[in-house]
C-alpha cells in the first residue's frame, strides 16, 4: 500500500509541475500577443533585463562596498600605526609599569617599563574600560624592540 501512495504522490507532484509548465507557456504567448511581439524576442529580451541590469546593479554595489572596505582599511591602517608610531612617556607612581600580551589585566606580563621611559604608542583599544573606578583604554606599543599592551592612563604624547 505504501508504495501505491507514493506513487498517487508523485503523480500529483507531477501534474502540479506540468499544469504550473503549461501556465507559464501560455502566459508567456499571451504576453507576447498583447505586445504583439515575436515570443522569443520577449524571452531573450527578460533574460538580457535579467542578466543586464541585476549584474551591473551587483557590480556597482560591488564596486561601492570594494571602495568603502579600501578606505576604512586605510584609515584603520593610518590608526593602527603601519610605521605611524607616536612618541610617548610612562608616566606613573611607581617604579615601573607593566607591559602585558594582551589588553587585560588578566594578561600576562612580558616586561616591566621604568618610569619615565620613551615609548611608541602605536594605536590605542578601541573598547573603553574601567580599572578601579577610572576609564580609560589599553594602548598597544614598542618598547624595547618589544610589542605589548599598557594601560593608557598611563602614558603621555610627546
Amino acid at each position: 500500500m505504501r508504495k501505491r501512495g507514493a506513487k498517487d504522490q508523485g503523480k500529483k507532484i507531477l501534474r502540479i509541475i506540468y499544469t504550473t509548465l503549461f501556465i507559464l507557456v501560455v502566459g508567456w504567448f499571451v504576453i507576447s500577443i498583447i505586445k504583439k511581439e515575436n515570443p522569443l524576442k520577449i524571452l531573450k529580451g527578460g533574460f538580457s533585463k535579467l542578466s543586464d541590469n541585476s549584474t551591473l546593479s551587483l557590480q556597482d554595489q560591488l564596486a561601492e562596498k570594494d571602495s568603502i572596505i579600501a578606505e576604512l582599511e586605510s584609515r584603520l591602517a593610518a590608526y593602527e600605526g603601519n610605521g605611524i608610531s607616536r612618541r610617548a612617556l610612562v608616566i606613573i607612581n611607581s617604579e615601573t609599569l607593566n607591559m602585558r600580551q594582551g589588553p587585560s589585566l588578566e594578561s600576562n606580563i612580558i616586561q616591566k617599563i621604568p618610569a619615565n621611559s620613551e615609548v611608541r604608542l602605536m594605536y590605542y583599544d578601541t573598547n573603553t574600560y574601567y580599572i578601579e573606578g577610572e576609564s580609560g583604554k589599553w594602548a598597544h606599543i614598542v618598547y624595547a624592540g618589544q610589542e605589548g599592551w599598557v594601560w593608557g592612563n598611563y602614558i603621555r604624547e610627546i
